[in-house]
């Protein structure tokens, strides 16, 4: 259940939210929280990472000019990005993996049942094991690169967690990984795991910035499962978007 001032800020993204759609002439089909809120680690002053899809009225489509296909609005700690439904959909059948994230967001301000349970097949359609396995694991390197020395930026080192665990759960069930982070403590050691938690407790009530000192058990972890997802990345299968499908969702939703 949400708590009471989960409730209020719900209620500020809605408003936000309209707004753009006004301002915009544009409907909202979808809009949730991505980044550390929705992946369940964020810190005190996290920003809220909207994300949205939304169409434009029918004459937009019927243009032969090249229209703009995105929203960008950053207001302090509001930080909204919408794609236009073709432009996400195009990025869906790429298995473009934030494309696929947002669908499944733990919070989400906005949605139409319907269309966001097909929006969601298709996802599932379009995802790819084997390009998604490689997305996670450059963004693991990445930050595993950041977390030399006594102390580490615990934002780091989650990112790093992520997606090295993201990596690890497409090798053992080849399915889109949770968005929700805990939900992948399940690949790892008990002790590894209470190890995590602990830092998670910490990363929630220290702000961004924060240095940590070096974990070597959480570290050797990280290093140790980048290392097998290299090694059997390219094991993996390709998605199968259904074309016909992802054209017919777009047609519907355009014309409505």
């Amino acid at each position: 259940m949400y708590s009471q001032i989960c409730i209020i800020i719900i209620e500020i993204m809605r408003n936000k939210l309209k707004n753009i759609a006004t301002n915009k002439k544009v409907n909202i089909l979808f809009a949730c929280e991505s980044g550390s809120r929705a992946w369940g680690f964020a810190s005190p002053d996290s920003d809220y990472d909207v994300r949205f899809i939304y169409t434009h009225p029918l004459d937009w489509y019927l243009s032969v000019s090249e229209n703009r296909d995105t929203i960008d609005i950053m207001d302090g700690d509001f930080d909204a990005v919408g794609w236009e439904l073709r432009k996400k959909l195009r990025l869906l059948k790429k298995s473009n993996i934030p494309a696929l994230e947002h669908l499944f967001s733990p919070i989400i301000y906005k949605h139409e049942s319907e269309s966001l349970k097909e929006l969601r097949a298709i996802a599932k359609d379009c995802f790819s094991p084997i390009s998604s396995m490689y997305h996670y694991h450059s963004m693991s390197k990445k930050y595993e690169e950041k977390l030399s020395g006594d102390v580490v930026k615990l934002k780091n080192l989650f990112y790093a967690l992520r997606t090295s665990l993201a990596g690890k759960w497409i090798l053992e069930y080849n399915t889109l990984p949770p968005v929700v982070f805990k939900e992948m403590l399940t690949l790892v050691k008990e002790k590894e795991a209470i190890e995590i938690r602990n830092m998670m407790t910490i990363k929630s009530k220290e702000n961004e910035a924060y240095m940590h000192s070096r974990n070597d058990l959480v570290l050797e972890l990280i290093s140790k499962t980048i290392r097998i997802n290299e090694k059997y990345a390219n094991s993996l299968s390709s998605g199968k978007p259904d074309s016909e499908r992802i054209n017919s969702f777009l047609y519907k939703e355009v014309t409505k």
